[in-house]
């Protein structure tokens, strides 16, 4: 395994943020200066597939997410808040994977802090009802990358990641929810 690359100096950090699905589980790593400069470290995907049981995919979603907590050693982490589902069965398998998730961080001492879609957009894009073309657009920009270098869900990690920055830096941050 490559070595992790170096921390972010002292009044910064580093943020791990997640975009939790079951199958695709959106990740991104992001630096923050202190002064209000972001630096993309990594992004990607953890995937399982549709023919894997339940169990498996949440056995290599904690894998995956411990890998990541591991190799980045994040300050702090932010999650998408729950969504709600006319589907119970969607909101439960859902729901499995956001306790995995937060189970991994929790057991490796990393805060975290949920956001709403529509915060997570009005953040980034200054419009709670951003499409996802204009949310990658502006979050590849203000990463310094190209809409094509990022996977979808990588996105909305990526954007997770800006906007508990954003939070973060300012009074913001008590309106989020720590879990």
């Amino acid at each position: 395994m490559p070595a992790p690359p170096p921390h972010p100096p002292p009044g910064s950090g580093r943020i791990l943020a997640l975009d939790v699905a079951l199958r695709c589980t959106g990740y991104g790593v992001v630096d923050v200066d202190g002064r209000g400069g972001f630096r993309a470290v990594d992004c990607g995907v953890i995937r399982t597939s549709a023919k894997e049981r339940l169990s498996e995919c949440l056995r290599r979603l904690a894998g995956g997410i411990r890998e990541l907590i591991d190799t980045y050693q994040p300050e702090t982490a932010a999650i998408e808040g729950g969504f709600f589902f006319k589907n119970a069965r969607t909101a439960m398998v859902l729901g499995a994977a956001r306790g995995v998730a937060m189970a991994c961080l929790a057991e490796r001492d990393v805060p975290m802090y949920e956001y709403a879609p529509r915060r997570v957009k009005q953040a980034v894009c200054g419009f709670g009802g951003a499409g996802k073309e204009q949310v990658a657009l502006i979050v590849a920009t203000r990463l310094g990358l190209t809409v094509t270098q990022i996977q979808d869900d990588a996105t909305d990690a990526l954007a997770l990641a800006l906007c508990h920055a954003q939070a973060a830096s300012g009074a913001a941050l008590r309106l989020a929810k720590r879990l």
